[in-house]
């Protein structure tokens, strides 16, 4: 209950600013350009069924356009992009805190790119898993205060990634022997888990850097962030 309530106002203070509004839009963004940039992502290639190779093409196609709704909306805010590299992107620090390559390139034996494969879903799943409930708060934000065209970019959104986490563990189950995917999904679970302490304090602390707060919300998002840092090294 405490966590709701903190991740109620951070994400209520964020859509209330313009310019913090537009921050957090970016970093929304970084996530969904970088597969751009990324060779590994989205290799529908490696699929065998038809109907698998069509998701993961879709679910790309859909990551190019969430790119181009971010824009929309941070240019009707007035502000400039924010851009993000490294560990500012949660794939990276996701892929980072993993450690698992799910790279099929150059990978020719039949069982070993449908393990990348399922490796490669089952990041993607934990990824988009925590950006729809990310997503779900910051759309109550931006209701509750009448930021209403941000909310049909972030509603539009939301629905696709729900339909992302869908696919996706569907397919890591039916890609591997049960046991198999249950170890690759738990790998993936924990990673995710670690990159998600690491990558929300590293923000909480880039904003208070970056903006000025409250003094009382200011200590609420330290001791939040500090909390996390702490959570982070317990699961080390």
């Amino acid at each position: 209950m405490l966590i709701r309530s903190v991740k109620h106002l951070w994400h209520r203070e964020l859509a209330g600013d313009p310019e913090t509004h537009a921050w957090v839009l970016s970093l929304y963004r970084a996530g969904e350009f970088h597969p751009q940039t990324d060779a590994d992502y989205f290799p529908a290639d490696a699929a065998d069924s038809p109907e698998l190779r069509a998701s993961i093409e879709r679910h790309a196609a859909d990551e190019a356009r969430h790119v181009k709704i971010y824009d929309r909306a941070i240019a009707r805010l007035g502000q400039p992009r924010t851009e993000f590299e490294g560990l500012d992107v949660f794939n990276v620090a996701i892929r980072t805190y993993t450690g698992v390559d799910f790279s099929t390139q150059g990978v020719t034996a039949r069982d070993a790119v449908a393990d990348r494969l399922a490796n490669f879903l089952a990041h993607a799943y934990f990824l988009e898993m925590r950006i729809s409930h990310s997503l779900e708060f910051h759309l109550e934000a931006c209701e509750r205060l009448g930021r209403s065209e941000v909310a049909r970019a972030i509603h539009a959104v939301h629905a696709d990634e729900e339909r992302h986490t869908s696919y996706t563990l569907e397919a890591v189950k039916e890609l591997l022997p049960a046991a198999r995917a249950a170890e690759v999904l738990e790998v993936h679970r924990r990673g995710e888990a670690r990159a998600n302490l690491a990558f929300s304090a590293r923000q909480v602390r880039s904003f208070l850097a970056r903006f000025k707060s409250s003094r009382s919300h200011a200590f609420v998002y330290r001791a939040s962030a500090s909390m996390m840092e702490a959570g982070l090294v317990a699961l080390s």
